[in-house]
C-alpha cells in the first residue's frame, strides 16, 4: 500500500470510528438545529442565504405573525426568516406581503415553483394521540379548514374507524404548518415539517 492510500485509509477508518464512538451524540446534536421552513419566493438555501439581508422586513411584512427571525443556529443564517412551526403557519397571502418587502430578491415571485409550496408535512406515528387510542383528527379538520386537503385518516382493515393514524397526501400538502399549529401531541408534536427541496 503506498503513502496516499494508507492515508486514505487511516482517515476513512478514523471517521468510522468517530461515527461509531459518537453516533448518538452527532444524531442528537443534528436535532438541535432543525431545518428551517423559508418564506414563499425563497431560492435554495445557499441561494438564499447569499441574497438574504436579514433585514426583517419579511417578518414584519407578515399580517399573520408566522414568520420569525432565526435566533439559535449557526453564523451564518441567524437572523433570516424562518416559519414560526407550530405557532402560526403561512396563508400564501395573495399579494405576498412577505415577498413584497424583500429589498433584495431573497423572496421574489418569480420563482412559481416555491410560491404556493415551501415545504412539506410528515406524521410522526409513535407520538400522535391515535395510536394511543384517542379519535384526535385535529390536524385532519385543521388541513381541511385551510382547503388544502392534504391529511386523511384511514380506518386500518376490519378495525374501528379511530384506529387508522393520519397521511399527508403529498402532492396536496404546500407545507404552510397549519396542522402542526392544531396537534395536541404532548410533549413532542405528531407532525414535522420539511423544506421543500
Amino acid at each position: 500500500m503506498d503513502r496516499k492510500n494508507f492515508f486514505s485509509a487511516f482517515l476513512s477508518d478514523l471517521l468510522k470510528g468517530v461515527n461509531t464512538a459518537f453516533g448518538d451524540e452527532l444524531s442528537a446534536f443534528a436535532q438541535k438545529f432543525p431545518e428551517l421552513i423559508r418564506p414563499p419566493g425563497a431560492g435554495s438555501e445557499q441561494e438564499f442565504l447569499e441574497t438574504c439581508s436579514k433585514c426583517g422586513k419579511c417578518i414584519k411584512a407578515c399580517p399573520y405573525f408566522a414568520l420569525r427571525p432565526v435566533l439559535m443556529a449557526n453564523e451564518f443564517d441567524r437572523g433570516t426568516p424562518t416559519l414560526r412551526t407550530g405557532e402560526s403557519y403561512c396563508r400564501f397571502c395573495p399579494e405576498f406581503p412577505c415577498i413584497v418587502a424583500c429589498p433584495t430578491g431573497a423572496l421574489s415571485q418569480r420563482r412559481q415553483n416555491r410560491l404556493h409550496k415551501i415545504g412539506k408535512a410528515e406524521i410522526i406515528a409513535k407520538n400522535c394521540t391515535r395510536n394511543q387510542g384517542s379519535d384526535c383528527h385535529a390536524c385532519l379538520d385543521k388541513c381541511e379548514e385551510t382547503g388544502h386537503h392534504a391529511i386523511k385518516i384511514t380506518p386500518s382493515a376490519g378495525e374501528k374507524p379511530a384506529s387508522g393514524l393520519p397521511e399527508v397526501i403529498a402532492d396536496k400538502c404546500n407545507g404552510c404548518g397549519a396542522c402542526l399549529t392544531a396537534c395536541p401531541a404532548y410533549p413532542d408534536l405528531a407532525i414535522s415539517l420539511k423544506p421543500w427541496p
